[in-house]
């Protein structure tokens, strides 16, 4: 109630910039001190591994190494101490979307990413483009520096203490050469940045609808025909500014959509332009 109060006074593009400049100035992106004890990030990690073991699009749709691969880079990146239930399944949908694209033979990929987080997703799809030998690159945009020391809010804070996402990433060393790594909001860089071709997008940062919305024009005007975004955390009741986005997408009947909501508390739609 406060908070909203405050919002309406001072703007959310203040609110914003105060918060980027809290962020900045205390190293707090995510956390201020390690979280949870080692005993307890592995035990995350296993109980969510036996949860998809059966999978049946995870173990009809990749191999063992490609398994591996994604559960190995989700136990730095992706186990967290959070309110809500462990969920990297989205790597498992950029990996299949993305072979399945690049299996048409394109030999030059640009990629547009927002909410890098820890890496994850971005390591994902330099992964399945190294192993695919495609000419690629990957421009992904977050709030938090690539190379300011923080706690990340997973295993690594034990570990290594605050340190860079380049070095919390140092096992993907070989993936990271492709990524660039942009650092600010996307309303911000979206003005500075210079990408003439976007080929495959995933858009996982602000879920508001206006930020959204910014971000999927900017694709839009540099997409051609068969090319695909994919939208993260399209749910009813939580991230509505998303869903109502899709709806405004299907009505102007620009996109083939593929909504994958098996899991209910987090769902996601697939675009390929028309």
């Amino acid at each position: 109630m406060i908070y909203n109060i405050i919002k309406k006074i001072l703007g959310a593009n203040n609110i914003l910039r105060i918060k980027l400049y809290y962020y900045s100035a205390t190293s707090n992106f995510l956390t201020s001190k390690p979280l949870a004890t080692e005993k307890e990030y592995l035990k995350l990690h296993y109980d969510y591994i036996q949860k998809i073991k059966n999978n049946s699009f995870v173990n009809q749709n990749f191999t063992n190494e490609e398994i591996t691969f994604i559960n190995k880079l989700a136990f730095t990146t992706q186990v967290v101490i959070k309110s809500s239930e462990l969920n990297w399944m989205h790597g498992f949908l950029l990996m299949k979307t993305l072979k399945d694209y690049v299996s048409e033979n394109k030999d030059e990929i640009t990629i547009f990413e927002t909410g890098t987080a820890r890496g994850f997703s971005s390591v994902v799809m330099s992964y399945v483009l190294d192993k695919q030998c495609k000419n690629y690159n990957i421009n992904t945009i977050d709030i938090i520096p690539h190379n300011k020391k923080i706690y990340w809010n997973c295993i690594s804070d034990l570990k290594n203490g605050k340190t860079t996402r380049e070095n919390l990433l140092s096992d993907y060393s070989d993936f990271l050469d492709k990524i660039n790594f942009i650092h600010g909001d996307s309303k911000s860089v979206l003005n500075k940045l210079d990408i003439n071709k976007i080929n495959f997008a995933f858009l996982d940062g602000s879920h508001k609808y206006e930020d959204v919305k910014l971000e999927f024009e900017y694709v839009n005007k540099r997409n051609n025909t068969g090319d695909i975004i994919v939208l993260d955390d399209y749910t009813y009741g939580q991230f509505d500014g998303i869903v109502k986005l899709v709806e405004e997408i299907k009505a102007n009947n620009g996109y083939y959509i593929n909504i994958i909501d098996d899991n209910k508390k987090r769902g996601y739609a697939v675009l390929e332009k028309k």
